[in-house]
């Protein structure tokens, strides 16, 4: 008895070391990582507002401007990278990393849904963006898009949510649903596997695989350390956001395109209970039709063989949707700038 626990104290101990030194040499690989990522240069440009920097990637030229905003995630524009690509160049696109993420610094102002529109605007502004714009969003950043509609209306000519996420979702589901949706992410794990080098390892590959998405898969985890603290961040004040957000509830005329998935397969990953998983999608599928009630001006386009994440599965439906907003708009030409 007595060899076997002297032998379990060695082993507990060795494994205990071995961790050690694992740590240890996930720290400086870390670090070397981000000495190495701090040479990338930046695919876009930089606007400097008041104490920090925000980065966008800006293409075409002319209006009206198509302004792409992410949803929760560390990849910040890189989202819509690949769409961006794809679109005509006889109107301007651009999309941009909130701050903190990527290549923008975070800077001092809080993370609320209204200094995030501020901060918007002023890029916009300073980019010398073509007015009006559409606002194409995609999950959290539907919540998000109702701060900018309601502050500055005049400046948008339509809105396109892809499967966006509802900010008082809490209504449409049972507790016990909304409790598993919205457990968000462990905070101090990741901040933790931050600092050693495993979470660039556990979002290696976040976009699928292949030729389009290789920039994005290489981009994103390099600046992955900077982004996770702004996207946890985020999470932080995610209720609070969302509680003033539902306070948002008209669009008034402004042009709305409701973008749905269909796929009644989009939770089996997630969800494992068949009655939970009914309830979301019918739930997921209330909230995108009441969407509609935003603008006196909505529609709704149906995405089959899709899940949430639209702008990888299907960029084509958001592709065609851009275009055919963009050659059935008309505003004066006094919105140019």
């Amino acid at each position: 008895m007595k060899k076997i626990f002297k032998w379990s104290k060695r082993i507990g101990l060795g494994l205990i070391i071995l961790l050690l030194l694992l740590l240890f040499i996930g720290f400086f690989f870390e670090k070397a990582s981000r000495n190495k990522a701090e040479k990338i240069n930046p695919n876009g440009n930089f606007v400097n507002l008041e104490y920090h920097r925000l980065h966008y990637y800006k293409k075409g030229s002319g209006g009206p401007t198509v302004v792409f905003e992410a949803a929760f995630d560390p990849s910040g524009h890189l989202q819509w990278y690949h769409i961006q690509e794809k679109l005509p160049i006889n109107y301007t696109s651009i999309s941009y990393d909130r701050a903190g993420v990527l290549w923008s610094d975070r800077g001092n102002n809080p993370k609320s849904g209204e200094e995030i529109a501020k901060e918007l605007h002023l890029l916009l502004e300073k980019s010398n963006a073509p007015k009006p714009c559409i606002l194409v969003r995609h999950s959290f950043g539907g919540t998000l898009v109702r701060f900018f509609v309601n502050k500055y209306p005049d400046d948008i000519a339509g809105v396109l949510l892809v499967d966006t996420q509802c900010p008082n979702d809490e209504k449409y589901s049972s507790t016990k649903l909304f409790k598993m949706v919205n457990q968000g992410l462990p905070g101090g794990f990741l901040k933790f596997a931050n600092t050693f080098g495993l979470a660039r390892l556990m979002f290696k590959s976040m976009f699928p695989n292949g030729k389009q998405y290789e920039y994005q898969n290489s981009i994103m985890p390099a600046l992955l350390y900077k982004s996770a603290y702004a996207v946890l961040e985020e999470q932080d004040k995610m209720s609070s956001m969302k509680k003033e957000a539902s306070k948002i509830n008209s669009f008034g005329n402004i042009p709305l395109y409701v973008l749905t998935t269909t796929d009644n397969k989009r939770y089996n990953s997630f969800i494992k209970d068949d009655k939970l998983k009914l309830e979301m999608i019918n739930s997921w599928d209330k909230m995108q039709s009441d969407f509609l009630l935003l603008s006196t001006k909505s529609k709704q386009i149906f995405v089959p063989k899709s899940g949430h994440c639209i702008n990888q599965e299907q960029p084509k439906a958001i592709e065609n949707v851009i275009n055919d907003m963009v050659n059935n708009l008309t505003y004066p030409s006094k919105f140019y700038i």
